[in-house]
């Protein structure tokens, strides 16, 4: 009988001890998992920060390239809103006789010398006014292409430094 109470306690112990090699072996393998979870997570997190400080630089980049775009814009404007005033200017000069116009522009007025017939229709107010508004229409063309020319190439060498992509 002690012998079947020994029996019965050894196997009882061989039992415990089995169960707790399968406890711990499922307790390493947990152990396991989580490391390479944590690894996992810690990789994604590295990733997120590497992207997050990418797409900071871009949009700070992005950010000053808009500035240097609208301060070129800026004087783009500016420059076509002073062709503008230098067209309102020669019309005015013109109107005023403060300017006049280039010896071939005036070709209505020599003409009109040579007949009396010819004076009449090639010195009328309308015609005087629409040389001078022709003029500065002219005038103010040519500043606004020039402006435009000017804030073409200033985005141009923007955009060639890198600052614009």
């Amino acid at each position: 009988m002690i012998m079947r109470i020994i029996t019965a306690i050894i196997l009882v112990l061989v039992a415990v001890v089995v169960w707790q090699r399968g406890s711990v072996s499922i307790a390493h393998r947990a152990a396991d998992n989580a490391t390479a979870a944590r690894d996992a997570a810690n990789s994604e997190r590295d990733s997120a920060r590497a992207e997050l400080a990418q797409a900071n630089t871009v949009i700070a980049t992005e950010r000053a390239n808009a500035a240097k775009a609208n301060a070129l814009a800026a004087q783009y404007e500016k420059d076509k809103a002073d062709a503008q005033t230098a067209s309102d200017r020669v019309v005015a000069g013109l109107r005023d006789g403060n300017l006049r116009l280039h010896q071939r522009w005036q070709a209505a007025v020599a003409t009109s010398e040579l007949s009396a017939a010819t004076a009449a229709a090639a010195l009328a107010d309308d015609a005087a006014a629409d040389r001078a508004e022709s003029a500065g229409r002219i005038i103010g063309a040519a500043a606004a292409c020039d402006a435009k020319v000017a804030g073409l190439q200033a985005f141009a060498r923007l955009c060639a430094a890198g600052g614009v992509q």
